[in-house]
């Protein structure tokens, strides 16, 4: 029985050191993200090299189209991210103290029924 709890535990430590490398590594994909928000918007368009309906209509869709859904990427949906992988972090540390708990009151139940068998064994002499 303590063997099925541990193996449970060490599967639930894993999940949890999975989830911290995983919340690392978006951490650093959201900063290259927003390093490179200005690539949307490139190359600029002066007025000298592009000017007129067409160019008002495509400096409206490099902003509006690309650069903000871009921008909103960048920030909404990785706080998302980071709440979903925070809160089954917290889940699961939950879930391990449990598991901890448990195996504590099974080796004391262990630990109590040895001590009675020591006890019932020493009265019989």
């Amino acid at each position: 029985m303590l063997g099925y709890y541990y193996a449970q535990l060490r599967k639930k430590k894993e999940e949890v050191s999975r989830l911290n490398v995983c919340q690392s590594s978006l951490q650093g994909k959201q900063q290259e993200f927003s390093a490179n928000d200005q690539k949307c918007l490139d190359p600029e368009l002066a007025a000298k090299t592009w000017h007129g309906n067409h160019a008002s209509k495509f400096e409206d869709i490099r902003e509006a189209g690309i650069h903000a859904p871009y921008m909103e990427m960048a920030g909404t949906q990785f706080s998302k991210a980071f709440t979903a992988i925070a809160d089954k972090i917290a889940s699961l540390l939950a879930e391990i103290a449990s598991i901890e708990q448990t195996i504590a009151r099974i080796l004391a139940e262990q630990a109590a029924a040895a001590a009675a068998a020591r006890a019932a064994a020493q009265s019989k002499q």
